[in-house]
């Protein structure tokens, strides 16, 4: 007798009731009426206020505003698509709820539905959605008010989900989610971080062709990737005026050639700039060790601080409290950062342990797209594969910050955790062989963390930075 539907509903009401239950308690002040400080967004609500002042006595919409600059176009600061049906679709998976609560409830959500797509247990996905949304840069761009790009990121997952159910046979469900997830991506406005999802999903169209040479079912592939083109296509459609419009801003913005320099074949921004916040190569070590490189530009320590304590045996108590307000604790490569890209001890422990228990064409794609974008991230610090990207791969030179690339990494980091330890669950894994697969993961992950402790003066060199800023 097969179960009845709220039995097999039951797990997943669960799930969605401790995402809701987290979101509304880890953000509890937005329910008074409380909002972050979120520098980016107090600076658009400057940006956007002619706009707006405009909307309130006109029935058209405003495409230029005169606050920014000499004057430009509203495109990329506020423009309504009331035709656009995926804003009302956007509001429906948010539930209505404040902000940040539905971008993390979102996050969750998301990861969640990808992981019950692998055929999950639904406490591993459960797990594996706290790691997703719990990353640290989840949090460090929600407090610099980067909510277009949070938003983006939270739906990456789903956008994974629906295209690995298509190649699993599920051609038409695979394909509505594809679509429904890339058309809500491509609406939240952050396309640098729809352009590495694009990258991520060709090396996994890679992987799957690769696995149906293997398996012989070429045909069954071909199929799928018909029906996700399609759904590309549908995502894309009802997005398509502020694609286009964008399109054509970029040609006379800094993304556009210029007749002020002697670049004037250039197609994207300057380099020098794109490069600006490249994440250093040893700076990657914040992914296992949070406060690798001191954390943020600007921290409040308090009076028991060794810093507090240093300051004010020389200079005073007063100088010491002014200095501990805003202390410039961050050592790394970039020019400032408000904290560290930190995937969490016991997920990076976990993707470790993957890369041992994984097979196949699953690892490949994996391992090949954290490395990737762990390198990507690396930006002047790597030119030898940056320098690949920006001249040689369409589009890659339109965007900044590269250390942005660390979102593909963060995403891989906790997916391949919890598949291996699916795995490692699963029982199909001989005991002493899932023994001999742990010490080799402690062993890297323990290994590092001891190495750093000990000597942590081989490796970082903080004090002649610090002087030298």
């Amino acid at each position: 007798m097969k179960p009845s539907l709220i039995k097999q509903l039951q797990p997943h009401l669960i799930a969605i009731g401790i995402f809701l239950l987290i979101s509304f308690i880890y953000f509890s002040p937005a329910l008074s009426g409380k909002a972050l400080q979120q520098h980016d967004i107090a600076q658009w609500t400057g940006m956007q206020k002619e706009i707006a002042d405009y909307r309130e006595t006109h029935s058209d919409e405003p495409l230029w505003t005169g606050s920014m600059f000499s004057g430009m176009p509203a495109y990329q600061i506020s423009v309504l698509y009331p035709s656009n049906l995926i804003q009302y679709v956007n509001k429906l998976m948010w539930l209505w709820m404040p902000n940040p609560i539905n971008l993390l409830f979102l996050g969750m959500l998301g990861f969640y539905l990808l992981m019950i797509s692998f055929k999950a247990d639904f406490r591993i996905a459960i797990a594996g959605a706290f790691a997703y949304a719990f990353c640290s840069f989840y949090f460090v761009s929600i407090q610099a008010g980067h909510n277009t790009k949070i938003h983006a990121i939270a739906l990456i997952p789903l956008i994974f989900a629906g295209v690995l159910m298509a190649y699993r046979g599920k051609w038409l469900f695979g394909a509505a989610i594809t679509a429904l997830g890339l058309s809500l991506q491509v609406y939240a406005n952050h396309l640098q971080i729809t352009y590495y999802v694009a990258i991520t999903l060709a090396l996994l169209v890679i992987a799957e062709f690769v696995r149906a040479l293997q398996e012989k079912q070429i045909a069954n592939f071909m199929k799928a990737s018909v029906f996700l083109v399609l759904a590309a296509v549908l995502a894309i459609l009802p997005n398509i005026t502020n694609l286009l419009l964008t399109y054509e801003y970029g040609n006379y913005s800094t993304r556009g050639p210029s007749e002020l320099t002697e670049k004037k074949t250039s197609t994207g921004l300057d380099k020098d700039y794109a490069l600006g916040w490249s994440y250093g190569q040893l700076e990657s070590m914040t992914l296992l060790i949070p406060d690798f490189a001191g954390g943020s530009s600007v921290y409040k320590l308090d009076s028991k601080s060794e810093s507090y304590k240093a300051v004010a045996a020389n200079a005073g108590d007063a100088q010491a409290r002014s200095f501990t307000q805003q202390a410039p604790l961050y050592w790394g490569d970039q020019p400032m950062t408000s904290g560290p890209v930190y995937s969490g001890a016991i997920a990076f422990f976990l993707f470790v342990l993957s890369m041992f228990l994984l097979k196949g064409t699953q690892r490949l794609w994996i391992a090949s797209a954290f490395l990737l974008f762990l390198m990507l991230s690396w930006g002047k610090n790597f030119l030898p594969l940056t320098d690949i990207f920006f001249d040689h791969v369409p589009g890659y030179n339109k965007f900044r910050s590269v250390a942005m690339a660390l979102t593909i990494a963060s995403f891989m980091i906790p997916l391949g955790g919890m598949l291996g330890l699916m795995r490692f669950v699963s029982g199909e894994e001989d005991k002493s062989k899932l023994k001999k697969y742990l010490m080799y993961s402690f062993y890297v992950c323990g290994g590092l963390t001891l190495l750093f402790a000990l000597l942590p003066g081989v490796f970082v060199i903080f004090k002649d930075k610090v002087m030298s800023n």
